[in-house]
């Protein structure tokens, strides 16, 4: 009986959610799509790769390069000066250093093309449950740390963290 008031307010908080989205206009509903669209992606490829669906490097290759063409300039381009606010989840730090913001932007792009590289070759290594729990590690801000060791469970994880690290600076809290 416990977990019906937590279902009742996740159900709650989803559809606060989906109200602001549904709320949103313009290119601050393009680019919320957009990253509904990145967490659908890598959210698969995580199954994938924990085996709660068939490997399949054709769809890894295919989300990756569909992260990879949304990122970038593509991405930069979904947050111009003055479009943040209600229903925007963007925090104002993102054009105070909109600099950071790109390097995050274009790194997302540099990791989605090493997934989509190396997507045919052994899914083998250490990722987390959830795709929002990869962090950051020493050196990936250089192109360094686990990514040297190659291969799609590590391309994915430096994905979701590069995400993840993004969203820690530059959007709001649920």
């Amino acid at each position: 009986m416990k977990a019906l008031p937590v279902i009742g307010m996740l159900a709650v908080l989803s559809g606060s959610i989906v109200f602001a989205h549904e709320n949103a206009t313009g290119v601050v509903k393009e680019r919320m799509e957009s990253m509904e669209r990145f967490e659908e992606l890598i959210e698969r490829v995580f199954a994938m790769m924990h085996g709660e669906l068939g490997y399949d490097a054709d769809a890894v290759r295919r989300a990756a390069t569909e992260i990879r063409d949304g990122a970038g300039r593509h991405m930069t381009a979904l947050f111009p000066e003055g479009s943040g606010g209600s229903p925007s989840e963007a925090r104002a730090e993102i054009w105070r250093d909109f600099d950071q913001f790109e390097d995050y932007a274009f790194m997302l792009a540099s990791w989605s093309n090493e997934l989509a590289e190396n997507a045919s070759g052994k899914p083998s290594g250490a990722l987390p449950k959830r795709w929002e729990d990869a962090e950051m590690g020493p050196g990936m801000m250089q192109g360094g740390g686990m990514m040297r060791q190659g291969g799609p469970v590590f391309a994915a994880w430096h994905v979701a963290a590069t995400c993840n690290a993004c969203h820690s600076d530059f959007r709001k809290e649920d």
